[in-house]
């Protein structure tokens, strides 16, 4: 596959022009990327876990815990926790499956997949600011505007653009999830939710359950194969690096965050800190958001990949009565037998190509 990101897969050209760089781009983006070329790893790893983590992380966490007890909060995070790094490991380990996942018929359900993953987390912006004096059109409005800008910011700047915006609003994610946990600790002294343990049949089962569909989510992120294939060869001179153990800081730093979920599950918020948690929501949202338009990108082109979001924005009201909840289920009900299908055929793939060649060398 050809990694030059020129042309194909939406990058400027001019971007990739470093004379071109020097007259047109601020002082603090060159510092940037040329810090980004000598040390990749950690962007890297923020961008894991931003683009990982999406409006349901927060949201989906803290009911998880308070609906059904602390051992199945602890499961589905086990879960949501080790997805990047079993794919870190597995990915670049399993023969022939970027191939598989390169191929034209698996592009087009990978980018169905990424589709869905925009109308989630814009019904996540769009939902969260209901519970606000800010109104849920107030989150409507800002869902369709982060989407716009950043068809456009990737349209034009592609993916070394989505590595920096991440690790920006990672960073950030962090602070204000440490503010809102501590203004909603001091607001709910004395009146703490009570989480029960969960040991219920049921519950654990629930669980188990979301734990499992978790899991092959990263081999339906075509940013994740991107960056696999980013750091074997880029235009931009990056250094190479052990890319298992970015997703494995990428997985355990998205870990700590859910910390911050566990966390707020025994808290009740006022309005003020309803209004933070929304803003924290937005900035996980749109990082996520980001990488899905890119990934939009990477699996139809330039042209065709602009048309798609498009499309896709325009059409997202059909998916809003929904919610978050029911968009997640329906699309993680179905990647796990995509993926499972998918690592199962290059497997497959390998092992017949073995024979063939050892059947060749044997005549």
């Amino acid at each position: 596959m050809n990694t030059n990101l020129t042309n194909r897969h939406g990058e400027n050209p001019a971007a990739a022009n470093g004379q071109q760089r020097k007259f047109n781009e601020p002082a603090v983006i060159t510092r940037l990327k040329n810090h980004f070329k000598d040390r990749p790893s950690w962007y890297y790893s923020m961008s894991i876990a931003a683009t990982w983590a999406g409006v349901g992380s927060l949201m989906v966490g803290i009911q998880m815990a308070q609906n059904f007890g602390i051992i199945p909060f602890l499961i589905w995070a086990f879960g949501n926790t080790m997805a990047c790094i079993v794919f870190g490991i597995f990915a670049p380990m399993i023969p022939k499956v970027r191939e598989v996942f390169r191929s034209k018929p698996m592009q087009y359900v990978v980018g169905l997949m990424c589709v869905f993953q925009v109308w989630l987390n814009l019904n996540g912006i769009h939902m969260i600011f209901k519970d606000t004096p800010m109104t849920g059109t107030f989150g409507l409005a800002l869902a369709y505007l982060t989407a716009a800008f950043f068809i456009f910011l990737l349209f034009k700047n592609g993916m070394i653009r989505s590595i920096f915006t991440d690790n920006a609003s990672w960073a950030v994610v962090y602070g204000v999830a440490l503010l809102l946990t501590i203004g909603a600790i001091i607001h709910s002294q004395g009146n703490m939710n009570v989480l029960s343990f969960g040991m219920e049949p049921a519950s654990i089962k629930n669980g188990l359950r979301l734990c499992i569909l978790l899991i092959p989510g990263p081999f339906l992120y075509p940013y994740f194969f991107k960056i696999l294939d980013y750091n074997d060869n880029n235009d931009m001179g990056a250094k190479k690096i052990n890319i298992r153990r970015a997703f494995i800081i990428g997985g355990l730093l998205f870990g700590a965050y859910l910390t911050f979920t566990f966390l707020l599950a025994w808290t009740n918020f006022n309005p003020v800190l309803n209004i933070i948690k929304a803003f924290l929501i937005f900035i996980i949202a749109t990082s996520t958001v980001s990488s899905f338009l890119y990934s939009i990108y990477i699996t139809f082109g330039r042209k065709l990949g602009l048309f798609v979001n498009i499309t896709l924005v325009g059409l997202w009201q059909l998916l809003i009565p929904m919610g978050v909840l029911g968009v997640w289920t329906l699309m993680a009900s179905i990647r796990i037998y995509i993926v499972i299908g998918a690592i199962l055929f290059a497997i497959a793939w390998h092992l017949i190509s073995k024979r063939k060649k050892k059947g060749a060398a044997d005549a």
